[in-house]
């Protein structure tokens, strides 16, 4: 596409799965000068390759609006969406997350390197945004947009209790995107925990002490949606209405939590649910597998009943 476009801005929601990271993209993507893209990194796998739906309804490939950005991002061809979903994967795997601990050089971004930069300005030029946020968690993959695009993304990290995402993980959770799998991935409390403690760990540690690192909870989002919101719009230099309300306006937003698909306003509001159902033996391993960050993020390690 013509470089003649300004260079976005990309807020990076990072974290964990369950923290309620589709809900608080959406709140973000509703506001002036901003597009909340979903989890941009499943764009080729679960859009492309697998044909899931777009938030609007349609099919990724059939979709109007990622139509012109795929145009107008790479006008000599569509990049073969099997290749780039096995280039994200080999550059993002946990395993790798030494090199981008203690490399002293980023690794070499491939042919990434060419595809991305072009599609998030594509993202923003057809939606006639600033800011596209990208609700993509995993954070590896915001450690490789920081190495490709003109300008490292800002980075909003969302933590939620281990404890309620574990319960939200045991559950099955319906999902009609269109894909090959009909419920969302379940994990194992013990999965789920390691997983919570070492993404946010990464991340943290990745981001923690940058100008474009900000911490929020789920709790805290839950409670006082548009103070987190307020937040938020400061940190990326977005302009908020004076209330937070759930996401209004018809998204795009690819992959993610299926309450994208709704088509009704959702009330905002803390799920404690896992305070009676996590049961105290599952609630206890998972406060010890946490126990390196439980502290650090203000969630004690006996939660009250």
């Amino acid at each position: 596409m013509s470089r003649s476009t300004p260079d976005p801005e990309v807020l990076f929601v990072g974290g964990t799965g369950r923290s309620g990271s589709t809900l608080l993209a959406g709140l973000i993507g509703d506001l002036p000068g901003a597009v909340d893209a979903g989890e941009i990194r499943f764009l080729w796998q679960r859009g492309l390759l697998e044909r899931r739906l777009c938030a609007c309804g349609v099919r990724v490939p059939e979709c109007p609006f990622w139509s012109a950005v795929l145009t107008r991002a790479y006008p000599r061809g569509l990049p073969d969406p099997d290749a780039v979903h096995a280039a994200l994967t080999r550059r993002t795997r946990l395993r790798r997350v030494p090199v981008w601990l203690w490399r002293a050089a980023p690794p070499d971004p491939g042919l990434l390197g060419q595809i991305l930069p072009s599609l998030y300005a594509a993202i923003a030029a057809t939606a006639g945004a600033r800011v596209v946020v990208d609700n993509s968690k995993l954070p590896t993959y915001a450690a490789l947009l920081a190495t490709v695009l003109p300008a490292p993304p800002r980075v909003v990290h969302l933590v939620r209790d281990p404890r309620a995402a574990a319960y939200s993980w045991m559950h099955v959770t319906r999902l009609p995107d269109g894909g090959p799998a009909l419920v969302m991935e379940q994990r194992g409390v013990l999965r789920s925990a390691l997983l919570w403690t070492v993404w946010n760990g990464v991340l943290e540690a990745l981001w923690r002490g940058r100008p474009g690192y900000l911490r929020v909870t789920y709790e805290g989002l839950a409670d006082d949606p548009a103070a987190v919101v307020a937040g938020i719009a400061a940190h990326a230099g977005l302009t908020t209405p004076p209330q937070a309300r759930p996401p209004s306006a018809l998204s795009h937003a690819v992959a993610g939590n299926p309450h994208r698909l709704q088509r009704r306003r959702v009330i905002i509001r803390r799920d404690d649910r896992w305070r009676r159902g996590l049961g105290r033996p599952a609630g206890l391993a998972v406060s010890l597998l946490a126990l390196p960050l439980l502290r650090r993020y203000g969630y004690p390690v006996r939660p009250p009943r």
